[in-house]
């Protein structure tokens, strides 16, 4: 699998339908690439810069790093939500870069977008039905229903793209508003529950594959149920601890071959000198 650019995702749209999940795990992200999803993001905060010793490369706290490079050959966007100026947008999109990042994922208006493309940082922003801007919109609605609200998702695509934005993350809005913005506009379309003609199909992971445990949304659909897996994986590791335990406590663990061993002359020299 070949990583696509910036200059490729141009050349597709209209083209080519592609797919973008979000993923919040390196398993999660070597699976997407395994199977050829195009495009990933994933949250990045100080959080997923977090050091340390791994003790399991799957499932430890997200870390940025084993994300990146579980999916080295996919389109990776990291996600920096909403910043309080378009410095501290530039500065965290350059820190993203640095760990990995083809593109972000900018939550402010287009004139942060703009600051970033100045830059030459490739970022995506976000029309329609966006939850932490919801009040605005009537709660967790549909955007877009009418020739009101939807002209003006349409004016806020419009900005978007002439800020320079490389996508727009589209979120229930009708189809055909959908379709049309996606004609009119250079950036790609990222339909999240907007129908089937925007440029790229984008889900969360955890609808896909079942593990949500809250309300899958009506725009999503689990294609494969995972949660049995999951639960078989907790029983082994369950169960891997017990023995663990058990061998400990009957002396069967640790053997001589998990031990560091010191020959019999030098331990003698040891016990004069602590003698």
């Amino acid at each position: 699998m070949t990583k696509l650019t910036v200059k490729d995702l141009f050349e597709k749209k209209g083209k080519d339908k592609l797919t973008e999940l979000y993923v919040t795990n390196a398993l999660e992200a070597y699976a997407a690439e395994k199977a050829g999803i195009d495009i990933q993001i994933v949250s990045f905060k100080k959080e997923t810069l977090r050091t340390g010793v791994p003790t399991n490369r799957w499932f430890r706290d997200a870390h940025i790093k084993d994300i990146r490079e579980a999916a080295p050959n996919t389109f990776m966007i990291f996600g920096l939500g909403q910043l309080s100026s378009t410095e501290k947008a530039v500065e965290a999109a350059l820190i993203a870069r640095d760990n990995g990042a083809d593109a972000v994922y900018c939550g402010n208006s287009p004139k942060y977008i703009e600051a970033l493309r100045k830059e030459g940082l490739p970022s995506v922003s976000h029309i329609g039905l966006i939850p932490y801007k919801s009040t605005w919109t009537g709660g967790f609605n549909a955007v877009g229903k009418d020739a009101d609200s939807a002209f003006k998702v349409y004016q806020d695509a419009i900005a978007y793209d002439n800020a320079g934005a490389i996508g727009l993350e589209v979120e229930c809005v009708p189809d055909r508003v959908a379709e049309l913005i996606t004609k009119k506009v250079n950036l790609l379309t990222l339909s999240m529950g907007s129908g089937p003609n925007c440029d790229v199909e984008f889900l969360f992971i955890q609808d896909v594959i079942g593990t949500n445990t809250d309300r899958i949304p009506r725009h999503a659909k689990v294609f494969k149920d995972t949660n049995k897996s999951y639960e078989k994986l907790l029983d082994d590791t369950v169960e891997g601890l017990k023995n663990f335990i058990n061998d400990v406590k009957t002396k069967k663990f640790p053997t001589s071959s998990n031990i560091v061993q010191i020959k019999d002359e030098e331990f003698e020299k040891f016990l004069n000198k602590v003698s």
